[in-house]
């Protein structure tokens, strides 16, 4: 029973490649997967970084050799497919849908952590979650899309 914890972060990064693979065309994929790794994988890392380990507001547990420093190397991993699939598919066209959109996409990160606490894998403070992580993860994906927008992403 163990084991079947340790394989969340797999399962997931699994979903998302073959997400990615199905939905988005090779020529996007070129120019998403720069946008993947830097605002997915390295926000990611320094967002566990500061809130983890400098101001210790949550940690990851028994996360066994898919961890570097303290840091989910999974949860990076993840996190680019994720932002890929954001930004391919943000409604370019509607202004409003996109403030429901990045709220949306919170809202599932917020779930996620969820899924990974009752794996064992994460614990926060108390007062952290819900509501405070719903408000990091909108600003996390607010200053993707404000940072991302100036570039026309396919």
């Amino acid at each position: 029973m163990e084991m079947i914890h340790h394989l969340v972060y797999p399962i997931l990064i699994v979903l998302l490649v073959l997400l990615v693979i199905m939905t988005i065309p090779r020529r996007s994929l070129r120019i998403l997967v720069p946008y993947g790794v830097v605002f997915g994988g390295l926000l990611s890392s320094l967002h566990f970084f500061f809130l983890g380990n400098v101001f210790k507001i949550f940690r990851f547990d028994k996360l066994g050799i898919f961890e570097v420093g303290g840091i989910p190397l999974l949860s990076a991993v993840a996190w680019t497919f994720i932002v890929m699939t954001y930004l391919y598919f943000w409604p370019k066209n509607n202004r409003y849908l996109g403030y429901f959109y990045a709220f949306s996409w919170a809202f599932l990160a917020t779930a996620f952590s969820e899924v990974v606490r009752q794996a064992k894998m994460f614990t926060c403070q108390t007062w952290y979650y819900p509501l405070p992580m719903l408000l990091v993860f909108s600003a996390k994906f607010a200053l993707i899309t404000w940072l991302c927008k100036p570039w026309d992403i396919e």
